[in-house]
């Protein structure tokens, strides 16, 4: 369904050291494994802070751009997609193939995240799915990923 393609992103921070040796090793496994290989150095700068982070689970019958609609509903929100994770269990016996997915988001406004329950809950409903969210709201005051 996705195709033979894929991207991975690594960040990576440490010595200069370990940098450099990931620099010079990485080409030599992409040769080896006929991988396309881009590297690009840059700097590290302070994160904005997300007040909220959001957890979806969802299980309904599978079926084509159903990812997209959960990830254009955390769009529309102005969420930033930490983590998703998805698998079709295939069809068995009279029963259709399922879709899982579980998403983690962040937002950059509180108020936004619990804006998302309603939108979330009705967006299942419009589908037929199962679906449960979790919205945690943190402190405006708080560090948040060792930014302050």
């Amino acid at each position: 369904m996705l195709g033979d393609e894929f991207t991975f992103i690594m960040l990576l921070s440490g010595s200069w050291n370990a940098i450099t040796l990931i620099e010079s090793t990485l080409p030599l496994k992409g040769a080896e494994l006929d991988l396309l290989i881009v590297m690009k150095r840059t700097t590290a700068r302070p994160r904005p802070a997300m007040p909220a982070t959001v957890w979806v689970q969802v299980e309904v019958e599978d079926s084509p751009h159903l990812i997209e609609r959960f990830t254009a509903l955390f769009d529309s929100h102005q969420m930033n997609i930490a983590e998703l994770v998805s698998r079709t269990q295939p069809a068995e016996n009279e029963k259709a193939a399922q879709l899982f997915v579980q998403i983690t988001a962040h937002s950059p406004a509180s108020h936004d995240a619990v804006n998302i329950e309603h939108a979330f809950k009705a967006l299942c409903t419009e589908l037929n799915a199962q679906g449960s969210i979790n919205v945690v709201n943190y402190s405006q005051h708080d560090e948040q990923d060792g930014v302050k």
